[in-house]
């Protein structure tokens, strides 16, 4: 700055604390809608990979010509296989999230990629602010991804 010059360069503080009050404003008003978006990409990216994990378990059993297992544990889902007689775990699936739950069940594939039942697995994360899904498999193998409040058949 010049000595003498009537012009004075800088915000004051009352500009600063002004453009911090919006700011502040702002971001309180986005922050819900961003965390509810962060939740909802959470149970699609995870609906995503249960799919994924039983196209995977399908193909394979086509692939092999042979019957494989899906298998329920607690916290995952078991690709089993029948190996020199016994069952042998060759891949399996569970949730990236602590905060998301998913229904698990047993299902024989067979060779044809048959199942021996239908299957109905609900992917949720107990919040009412979220879509939860489902992975619906018909008895043929035929499999989709839909929301939970609408059932699979």
């Amino acid at each position: 700055m010049i000595a003498g010059s009537k012009y004075v360069r800088g915000f004051s503080l009352a500009e600063l604390l002004i453009t911090l009050l919006i700011l502040t404003m702002v971001v309180s008003l986005a922050m819900p809608s961003f965390v509810r978006q962060i939740k909802q990409d959470r149970i699609v990216s995870n609906a995503n990979y249960l799919s994924a994990f039983y196209k995977y378990s399908r193909s394979e059993a086509v692939k092999q010509s042979k019957t494989l297992q899906l298998v329920a544990d607690p916290s995952k889902w078991l690709l089993k296989s029948l190996i020199d007689g016994q069952w042998v775990t060759v891949h399996e699936f569970s949730v990236e999230d602590d905060s998301i739950e998913v229904e698990y069940a047993n299902r024989v594939i067979t060779s044809t990629g048959e199942i021996d039942q239908a299957l109905n697995i609900l992917i949720t994360d107990n919040d009412a602010d979220t879509t939860d899904y489902r992975l619906c498999v018909l008895q043929s193998g035929q499999s989709w991804i839909g929301e939970a409040g609408k059932n699979c058949v």
